[in-house]
């Protein structure tokens, strides 16, 4: 429902002279420096300078889709009136606030290989966005047989997140993401899992990029994995990492390669590898794992650009459980592969997609003494907004 409202006021108030022009998108064509001040809607738009003008390594501000409100009103009496007065306090609320009017800034020169960004749409590849951002997203895995154990298990996902990303200095960035998970479990039948878990992590990444064809990522995600069934101990926590270098070969192919770390039952080196090739301005084929996503742009509908996609993904979580009779605490570990298609609808500062698909190879295996057992494939169906 969430998605769906914020799908009708996007929709419902933009203007489309402001968005494109010449079939382009403004927040994509146009850029300010940083340094400038953010206009009052009073000044009107900012002046435009070329992107190409910069060093590529600084960021720049591009111009977001609008939604027109009546935030515009200015007060201040006493306490917390002047407060909201306060320029810095005004614009914090209005990177939170998904419809209020925006201009973001962006980095030219990185690029997160397993990140949102595109390397095609109406202008090309997309810069990477700074501030702040939200994200949302809902899965349904419906009931499947469990083997190894008795009866069924469904699962719905929730994730979601917001996250900060800044520059500490020229070359350097920070990215702050604060997750919080949720995992609604029903069944199997033999063993008494929790009807809920919980994941509550940080993931601190810090970029380091150049004018070049280098750059990479070094990344720490300590998460909280508990139920409230249970006092926190060892199985409720997960302490992950990650190094990953990408290489910009030439303006079709991009390298990477990389390691991380997931902490879980079992300690998994996972590689992260692999190449993304862009043929042309319709297709982005990344081949990497443990995400693979081919892209083809649909072009513009509704005032975004469109795509259509297919994704590989592997998966590994662990989560503190709680065995009943006796009540004890354990660690169990589920992996799966899922196989999706999906369409993905980007506005710039608003991102919808929907994804349907298949899992398989999925697993369930415990720290303690509580029987592992396998699940058996599954549909799965996803819907999420970024913004």
């Amino acid at each position: 429902m969430l998605t769906s409202f914020l799908i009708a006021v996007s929709i419902w108030g933009t203007d489309p002279n402001i968005v494109f022009a010449e079939n382009r998108a403004s927040w994509q064509q146009s850029a300010i420096s940083i340094e400038s001040e953010l206009p009052s809607p009073a000044q009107g738009p900012p002046a435009i300078v070329q992107a190409s003008s910069r060093v590529f390594s600084e960021p720049f501000v591009a111009r977001a889709q609008t939604v027109n409100d009546d935030l515009q009103d200015r007060f201040c009496d006493t306490g917390i009136g002047c407060a909201l007065e306060d320029p810095k306090v005004q614009h914090l609320i209005a990177e939170i606030n998904p419809f209020v009017p925006l201009n973001f800034p962006v980095l030219k020169n990185y690029f997160d290989p397993y990140g949102w960004q595109m390397l095609t749409g109406s202008t090309g590849p997309q810069d990477y966005r700074l501030g702040w951002s939200t994200f949302n997203e809902i899965s349904v895995l419906p009931a499947t047989q469990a083997f190894g154990t008795t009866g069924n298990m469904k699962i719905v996902e929730w994730n979601s997140n917001a996250k900060y990303s800044g520059l500490i200095r020229p070359g350097v960035l920070f990215d702050g993401t604060f997750w919080f998970n949720a995992r609604w479990w029903d069944g199997p039948g033999g063993i008494n899992l929790p009807a809920q878990v919980d994941q509550i992590s940080s993931d601190l990444l810090l970029g380091f990029f150049n004018d070049g064809p280098w750059s990479a990522q070094l990344a720490f995600h300590p998460q909280l994995v508990e139920t409230y069934e249970a006092k926190i101990d060892k199985n409720a926590f997960n302490f992950d990492g990650r190094a990953i270098v990408t290489y910009t070969a030439s303006p079709k192919w991009k390298l990477v390669g990389g390691v991380a770390i997931w902490d879980r039952v079992n300690t998994l080196v996972i590689p992260h590898v692999g190449a993304i090739w862009t043929p042309n301005n319709r297709w982005e084929i990344r081949a990497l794992f443990p995400t693979s996503r081919i892209s083809y742009f649909m072009g513009n509908w509704r005032n975004a650009d469109f795509w259509v996609y297919s994704q590989y993904q592997y998966g590994a979580e662990a989560y503190q459980a709680v065995i009943a009779d006796p009540r004890t605490s354990d660690r169990i570990q589920i992996t799966d592969q899922r196989l999706t298609a999906g369409v993905r609808w980007d506005s710039g500062r608003y991102t919808f997609f929907a994804e349907a698909g298949y899992v398989f190879d999925r697993r369930a295996i415990f720290a303690g003494s509580t029987p592992n057992f396998n699940l058996g494939d599954s549909a799965i169906l996803s819907v999420g907004v970024r913004y």
